[in-house]
């Protein structure tokens, strides 16, 4: 997913371009399980929409936690997941890799086939993602050759990494009983595109076995790759229409994209059309506004407007970036974003549902159930009011017709009330018919409309309102529609008889029979109302359930392993129905105490919820009723404020009689970066081996009289901060990348040695999404230099993360840790031994210099069937600024910036937070300005569900007794 998706305005012209050439000549292997055709994929002979969400298993780094994640794609109607895999998170050397623990790659696609999801795998080798290099490895920030180009040196690279990474991707693949659907080629390559570069990728997979359908995302419809050398076999592109200013969350564009049916027909015509980025949500910069903006900007309305767009554009592939955020823990993300990668996304950081997840779950599961969606040329359609704009989709094999209907001007908040003219095999209609009824788009809305549908036993001829789902319950056929409360709906079928009956909440329901046809009229209601119809001939008795759209965004319409679909309405979240002779185990979870009701065969008498036995009562109309318990006990949170917290100073570095024997040397007097330092020697930490966190230089020089200032240019990316020390003495700390400090004869020792401490607390690298080798952007200095003498050098010495590329903790991995004392000391592991440390409070009250540790540890005690995420919340001022880092149980979960936020609130994933015994807690406070003093830090729940979420584990990860052995 790129930073730069500013080119949808301009996307048309350039989609035009060589659109006259021939198709690509990818030929459908018709023995594969993977097929395709212009209209959809087919999986197994079964046409299928490909309803898919982005996950990155890199950031959620607890394993037993996918289970949770893939749960709820399921839940949620997702039967795909697009995948980034992400290079660098396996390799810190190169020929090196880690696919273990938290990298378990046979996990991960294992946990999404236990789900029924199947994966579009992306390996890059580049992927962007918002990730340090783009989600290359840091030693590649030092090859010579140019990144994302046909050369040698990088192709031995990423010839490396697909070897590595295929081995778990091939055996992995549909045809091997795998979850594999699609494999993409390479990513967003848009500029400086070397053709023989994505040949050469896509013929290193075939060779390395892979077999399923190439893919590939161009940034925008841009026509590259679609044909021609590198091209693909089913080409496609992303959209981020309203961008990500989340700072004007009401600020939409005009227009949704209307013109992809065209290019669509212009470029690939015999391949489904495939959007393989859409809008998710949107990702947040240092200093920006926060998530909550972010899920204002891309909610529930925005997934309405702009999804139903797709569909009525003709896509069938849609993949929507990000379905789950997660955490860019530790040094994984580049320098543009902060910990936090929530991205407004349907399900949250924290795991918890959002209102566009309900608003997903609606349109996956009729996407699922409504077959004829996935075959439809596009017919013209009349509205009577020109505000609103109505896209007609004719299945191509029946009669099956389906009106998207949205407003012209997409950002509009007019509430228009319209009529659609049919032109149907069951007549012509203009509807609603009943006098004084219109159908209504209120404000950012947009419906799908069905007409001349089959379903179980009744043909629909038309509804005003929008279908969940429909099932067979024994002999009856029961449908769900929806819409706003408070708007009229209206719903036509063929019928031999007149007579309905009405349960439930007061929904102003009506009818009228004539010609065999019986028109059903109501106004949807808060809630939901239920309208019997009699069987009739071939007509089954039917159950029409009319919904408002909080109630809707409630029901749920779980498959079986049988593949039955259950109805059921009420639950935070529905995870599974199975039927055995009698019995429906449901399993899911409540954030309250919580009615139930069940559409299920009338054969089933016992209902269970988590293994409950639930007491339900059968209703007039044939449903059954109980009711759920939600969370009720209390959950103890310790109070931190009230805790043993132990602190000691961590800056030695700067002191002149500090030991940096070990340290390596910074003398190279070249460098292959293409940004070449201002003076010698080079300064650059990746040119020594160190690519990720805090970096430490020190430098020594023998004073003379003439040198008046320290002249200092850092190479660094946004919110990172630096600061200096001349023989103890701190000179400043800085959030920009230059400055001068005056010096004077207090400061320097004459005809003596003295140092120069420089600490450098970095943000991840860039990316490199205009292929401009920007991912080699270095850390550290492009000029150290003392002005007023023109003779005097300067040694210096270079320290990062123990090891370098040889890296201490292959559990916690290659972007973990960083290289401050504190770290290199292992204060931030479990059972590090800090008895010796003083007694402090946090929030502390006294202003500390340099670099400060502070360390606590708390214990929780959740209920087994409870799931509580919990955070770390800091709260301070931003009179002083400092930077921070958070380790829970030593995995590095937090970089904060106090002054630029907008992050305050940290995930702790659990397995790596214990939920049930002891945790240990560490903050590394580095003060940018003289003195800072670290605020309050508290423990927070992001919510408390009573939950049948799978079991989760602790993450087994090094102590400080085992790792003892590496420190220095």
């Amino acid at each position: 997913m790129p930073v730069k998706k500013l080119f949808t305005s301009i996307s048309l012209v350039l989609s035009l371009i060589g659109a006259a050439s021939g198709l690509n000549n990818s030929a459908v292997n018709s023995n594969h399980p993977v097929t395709w055709d212009q209209y959809s994929l087919k999986i197994n002979g079964e046409r299928q929409f490909i309803f898919s969400g982005e996950f990155h298993y890199y950031r959620l780094p607890s394993p037993d936690l996918w289970d949770d994640i893939f749960e709820k794609f399921k839940a949620l109607g997702f039967n795909t997941a697009s995948i980034y895999f992400y290079w660098g998170y396996h390799s810190a050397k190169q020929g090196v890799y880690d696919f273990e623990g938290v990298r378990d790659l046979s996990k991960l696609l294992e946990t999404a086939e236990k789900y029924g999801i199947n994966v579009i795998s992306r390996a890059g080798p580049y992927i962007n993602a918002e990730v340090s290099e783009g989600g290359y490895p840091g030693w590649l920030t030092t090859m010579k050759s140019k990144a994302r180009l046909g050369n040698p040196e990088y192709e031995t690279a990423w010839k490396e990494w697909l070897t590595e990474v295929d081995r778990y991707l091939v055996p992995n693949q549909i045809d091997k009983d795998g979850s594999i659907i699609l494999n993409q080629i390479e990513n967003e390559y848009a500029y400086g595109r070397d053709p023989s570069y994505m040949k050469a990728i896509a013929d290193k997979f075939r060779e390395d076995g892979m077999t399923v359908p190439s893919t590939f995302n161009d940034p925008w419809p841009g026509d590259h790759f679609a044909r021609g050398e590198g091209s693909v076999d089913i080409y496609g592109w992303d959209g981020y229409p309203v961008q990500f200013d989340c700072r004007s969350p009401d600020i939409w564009p005009t227009n949704a994209s209307t013109y992809y049916r065209e290019f669509h027909s212009n470029v690939n015509p015999t391949q489904p059309m495939a959007i393989y980025e859409f809008q998710g949500g949107a990702f947040d910069p240092w200093g920006g506004p926060g998530y909550d903006s972010c899920r204002k900007l891309v909610n529930e309305q925005f997934a309405k407007v702009f999804y139903k767009n797709n569909y009525a554009q003709g896509a069938t592939i849609q993949n929507l970036y990000m379905a789950y955020g997660g955490t860019s823990w530790g040094e994984s993300p580049t320098s543009s974003v902060y910990t936090s990668y929530d991205y407004g996304a349907p399900i949250s950081e924290a795991r918890l549902m959002t209102p566009k997840a309900y608003e997903i779950k609606l349109q996956a599961t009729f996407l699922r159930d409504v077959k004829p969606f996935l075959t439809t040329t596009n017919i013209t359609a009349e509205v009577d009011n020109f505000a609103i704009r109505v896209d007609g989709l004719r299945d191509v094999n029946g009669a099956t017709t389906f009106y998207i209907v949205q407003h012209q001007v997409t950002n509009t908040t007019n509430s228009d009330n319209f009529h659609i003219n049919l032109s149907t095999v069951d007549g012509e209609f203009a509807i609603p018919r009943k006098a004084n009824t219109q159908i209504t788009l209120n404000g950012r809305d947009a419906k799908i409309l069905t007409t001349s549908y089959d379903f179980g036993s009744q043909h629909l001829l038309y509804s005003t309102s929008e279908i969940f789902t429909h099932i067979k319950q024994d002999s009856r056929d029961v449908i769900l529609v929806y819409a706003y409360e408070g708007e009229h709906g209206e719903f036509a079928i063929s019928s031999g008889f007149g007579d309905i009956q009405a349960y439930g909440v007061n929904a102003n329901v009506s009818s009228s029979f004539d010609d065999s046809v019986l028109q059903i009229n109501y106004i949807h209601p808060e809630g939901s109302t239920y309208v019997s119809t009699a069987s009739s001939g071939d007509r089954s008795e039917m159950l029409l359930i009319v919904s408002g759209y909080n109630s809707a965004s409630r029901w749920w319409a779980p498959q079986s392993s049988g593949g039955e679909t259950v109805l059921v309405s009420g639950p935070y979240l529905v995870r599974s129905a199975e039927i055995e002779g009698t019995q429906l185990a449901l399993t899911g979870d409540t954030d309250v105490d919580t009615d139930i009701e069940i559409i299920v065969s009338d054969l089933v008498s016992e209902v269970t919820w988590n293994g409950i036995n639930v007491k339900v009562t059968t209703t007039q109309y044939g449903t059954l009723t109980g009711k759920l318990p939600g969370p009720e006990e209390d959950v103890e949170i310790p109070d931190l404020g009230q805790a043993v917290w132990k602190y000691s100073p961590a800056s030695p570095e700067t002191a002149n009689d500090f030991n940096d024997t070990n340290w390596v040397p910074a003398d190279h007097k070249t460098t292959s970066n293409p940004w070449q330092p201002m003076m010698l020697p080079v300064l650059y930490a990746d040119d020594y081996g160190y690519h990720t966190g805090s970096l430490w230089f020190r430098g020594k020089f023998n004073a003379t009289s003439d040198i008046t200032r320290l002249r200092v240019n850092a190479t660094m990316g946004p919110g990172s901060a630096w600061m200096a020390w001349i023989n103890g003495d701190y000179l400043g700390g800085m959030t920009n990348h230059f400055n001068e400090f005056q010096l004077n004869n207090t400061v320097l020792r004459q005809a003596e040695e003295n140092v120069i401490s420089l600490l450098l607390w970095t943000t991840g690298h860039q990316e490199d999404f205009v292929t401009d080798d920007e991912y080699k952007q270095p850390r550290g200095f492009s000029d150290v230099s003392l002005l007023g003498s023109n003779t005097t050098e300067i040694s210096w010495k270079v320290q990062g993360n123990i090891g370098g590329q040889e890296i201490a903790d292959t559990v916690r991995g290659p972007l973990n840790e960083g290289g401050l004392y504190g770290e290199r000391m292992g204060w931030h592991l479990p059972e590090y031994p800090d008895e010796s440390w003083e007694d402090a409070t946090v929030p502390d009250t006294i202003g500390k210099s340099g670099v400060s540790w502070y360390r606590t540890t708390f214990e929780l005690d959740f209920p087994k069937n409870y799931d509580v995420p919990m955070g770390i919340r800091f709260s301070d001022t931003k009179t002083e600024r400092y930077r921070a880092l958070l380790f829970i149980n030593g995995w590095q979960l937090g970089k904060y910036a106090n002054d630029l936020g907008p992050q305050t609130l940290f995930y702790l994933p659990e397995g790596l937070l214990n939920h049930n015994g002891k945790n240990s807690i560490a903050v590394a406070v580095i003060a940018v300005d003289e003195a800072v003093t670290l605020g309050e830090v508290t423990l927070e729940p992001y919510g408390k569900l009573l939950s049948a979420k799978p079991a989760v584990g602790m993450v087994e990860s090094p102590s400080y007794s085992e790792r003892v052995s590496f420190l220095i």
